[in-house]
């Protein structure tokens, strides 16, 4: 296993490292026949899951949801019928789908539904019409929203959690719909187009801490579509032009106790939000971010906007990661210059900028390390270092005063990505910035 770790280490250093701007996006397969609404990794099976209003993947029938193990898209059961697919999460190591369908096949599956490996359960939800807009897990339950009055026989009003048998309600829920939730800070968020959650005012975004409901400031004076937690900031995406009364254009940012906005925004809505490998991404129906052009999708660095090569088409609906890139789903048909067919992935692991080895900012030794390595050459005083794994997933920080620190982030074997950056925390290009390396821990 060394011997192997030690030649594609080897085979990686002699390799042309890449850059932001040398990255495209490349066809999924041969893609859908129509729009992608979700997108859910399961790591365990390594399988992207993504639902929609489709019929049919790589030309083959599939209705409604699918799976991708990283070569093929495959059939889940008969699919689901009689609407669309607009959300999917894993629960309990179970994939749980919903938003409007009804049917499973010809079983009745109405909103709501768990793939139990082979089909779709039925689970009591609601009897009236109505849709699922969102999925997320909180304190060991998931929790379901959208535009619902019941579930499971009682009164819920928007949002309701499940353990897997059981139905409770979040008191008295919200007056109208909810489109997206995150977990930031140990608290639930929920953002919508709703003007009271549990009875209190809160102006289309609020948090739940477990017990009880209290508003995010003053709120946001119009929709919101998207939450995202981002290096220890709350992220609000939508289309609006307030956010705790400062203006903001379609996005801005709750450092859990002001509302900011990131930039000039974009010129029209923000429907997704992605947390990935020290950047954020927004997706939508915008054409410019701070400024510049980005059709449908963008990348902030922490103080810029960036646009991702050409861009989308149409309209995006959902970004997600899987196996270290990012995806992109909606209505899209082209993503860039290539016909892509409403899913496209980002080419690139990390999306963050490598330098070749000459010019880093700071060097590791031994590479490949047995566990604990040795930092050096560092460029300031006072500096910060992240490590992702191949997934882009943070799994270590540290901050480091002086130019050499011994390190032992305790990491099992395998390749890495470490980050190293001085306090300015800038994207650029020279010695006093942020610069990546590989790096190979063997056990």
């Amino acid at each position: 296993m060394k011997i192997f770790l030690i030649a594609t280490y080897m085979y990686m250093l002699s390799a042309e490292n890449f850059s932001a701007q040398s990255q495209t996006w490349q066809p999924v397969g041969s893609g859908f026949d129509y729009a992608v609404f979700s997108l859910a990794n399961d790591p365990i099976s390594n399988r992207l899951y993504a639902g929609g209003q489709f019929d049919t993947a790589n030309g083959f029938s599939c209705s409604r949801i699918a799976q991708w193990d990283g070569f093929n898209w495959d059939t889940m059961g008969t699919g689901l019928s009689n609407g669309y697919v607009s959300t999917v999460a894993l629960y309990n190591n179970q994939l749980y789908a919903g938003g409007s369908f009804t049917k499973a096949g010809n079983k009745i599956r109405r909103y709501f539904s768990r793939w139990n490996g082979t089909s779709w359960d039925s689970i009591g939800f609601t009897t009236g019409n109505c849709s699922v807009q969102h999925l997320t897990v909180y304190n060991g339950e998931l929790y379901i929203s959208g535009g619902f009055p019941t579930a499971g026989g009682i009164t819920v009003n928007n949002i309701a959690r499940f353990n897997g048998t059981q139905w409770d309600s979040l008191t008295s829920g919200t007056n109208n719909v909810i489109h997206t939730m995150t977990v930031y800070n140990s608290e639930l968020y929920i953002g919508g187009q709703f003007d009271s959650a549990g009875g209190i005012a809160a102006n289309n975004i609020a948090k739940w801490n477990g017990t009880n409901w209290s508003v995010v400031g003053s709120g946001i004076n119009g929709y919101v579509y998207a939450l995202e937690a981002h290096n220890g900031k709350l992220y609000a995406g939508g289309i609006f032009t307030q956010a705790g009364g400062n203006p903001a254009s379609n996005i801005a940012v709750w450092d859990g106790n002001t509302w900011t906005a990131l930039g000039s925004g974009t010129n029209s809505s923000v429907n997704a939000l992605l947390s990935f490998s020290g950047n954020l991404y927004a997706a939508g129906w915008f054409t410019t971010a701070g400024g510049i052009s980005a059709n449908r999708v963008a990348g902030w660095d922490g103080n810029n906007w960036s646009a991702m090569a050409g861009g989308m088409n149409d309209g995006v609906r959902v970004l997600g990661t899987f196996n270290g890139e990012i995806y992109a789903g909606g209505y899209f048909t082209k993503a860039d210059t290539t016909t892509v067919n409403y899913i496209a992935k980002w080419d690139g692991s990390v999306g963050i900028q490598e330098h070749k080895a000459s010019d880093l900012s700071f060097q590791i030794y031994p590479n490949p390390a047995e566990g604990k390595f040795t930092i050096c050459q560092l460029p300031s005083a006072t500096n910060h270092l992240n490590i992702y794994d191949v997934f882009g997933k943070l799994v270590f920080q540290a901050t480091i005063h002086g130019k050499q620190e011994n390190i032992n982030p305790y990491l099992p074997g395998g390749i890495y990505f470490v980050q190293g950056f001085d306090s300015s925390e800038k994207f650029k290009t020279d010695r006093s910035a942020r610069s990546v390396q590989k790096l190979i821990i063997i056990h």
